[in-house]
């Protein structure tokens, strides 16, 4: 679990605490607290401590500082490693560094594969498969609308 030097003076908070963040549900954090009420009321009370969620709250920024500087950390070696490749000439493990980059902060050099086997759409009416064509779009960000006649038959065939 995780840990600072803000630990809660009350063990039992603290417990609630480090279960809470670690995704157990309000009911399973109190009982792994050693507490033994069934009744939410009981483990509202302890939601409801101004320490506890203030400590719950220096938890989850901990964690999402944390997440960030790896990320970052990552992202910096990843540059070092490129340049000192391009440097050495090692082109192969340049462009690797460089797809590595490009996928992270800009989304590019994404695999695709096609899913489904030879013939999947035969079977599919042509309406069908302007709906998927549209969906696809969709997906895609391209939100404009068309008319079913603006779109010529040899678009789809």
């Amino acid at each position: 679990m995780a840990n600072t030097n803000n630990v809660l003076r009350n063990p039992q908070h603290e417990i609630y605490a480090q279960a809470r963040f670690a995704g157990l549900s309000p009911r399973e954090a109190y009982q792994r607290a050693g507490y033994k009420g069934k009744s939410p009321q009981q483990w509202k009370r302890i939601d409801a401590v101004p320490d506890v969620r203030q400590r719950l709250k220096e938890l989850l920024e901990l964690s999402a500082r944390r997440a960030e500087l790896t990320r970052k950390d990552i992202l910096d070696r990843i540059y070092q490693d490129w340049e000192l490749c391009r440097k050495l000439g090692q082109m192969s493990a340049s462009l690797k560094a460089a797809e590595l980059m490009g996928r992270e902060l800009h989304k590019m050099f994404t695999e695709r594969k096609e899913i489904g086997g030879p013939g999947d759409f035969d079977s599919k009416t042509e309406e069908e498969l302007r709906e998927i064509v549209r969906d696809g779009l969709k997906d895609l960000g391209w939100d404009q609308e068309q008319k079913q006649e603006d779109i010529p038959p040899s678009a789809i065939n």
